[in-house]
């Protein structure tokens, strides 16, 4: 195993990042508004995509088709993440841009 890992924590409700330090886990940044399960979650219903097996699985299956890196709104402030506005943008996005180039460059903004 990894010695001292960083870790993405995403859930629908939550997204963290984590390292183990000291013997201990500490929050490093964390989402202030949307977290990013709760975001591919609504951005799939918004594009009709399947929730099975997953939404997240199911973009990131879409996203290998993708080209193009649109870019996508997010706010930094230290370790913690703003994407209220990501949501949005790919909602109104998703009536002229392909489903495959946002799928693409939701997962390469938000994961990055």
């Amino acid at each position: 195993g990894a010695s001292d890992p960083v870790v993405l924590y995403v859930s629908g409700g939550n997204t963290q990042v984590i390292a183990y330090s000291n013997q201990r886990y500490r929050i490093f940044g964390e989402t202030i508004d949307i977290a990013i399960g709760n975001c591919l979650d609504r951005f799939a219903r918004a594009i009709s995509l399947s929730n099975d097996p997953s939404p997240g699985y199911n973009i990131e299956q879409e996203a290998k088709k993708g080209t193009k890196l649109i870019p996508l709104p997010y706010c930094v402030k230290g370790m913690d993440v703003s994407f209220s506005g990501i949501l949005t943008q790919v909602q109104e996005l998703a009536k002229t841009e392909s489903v495959a180039d946002l799928c693409f460059s939701l997962q390469e903004t938000i994961f990055a």
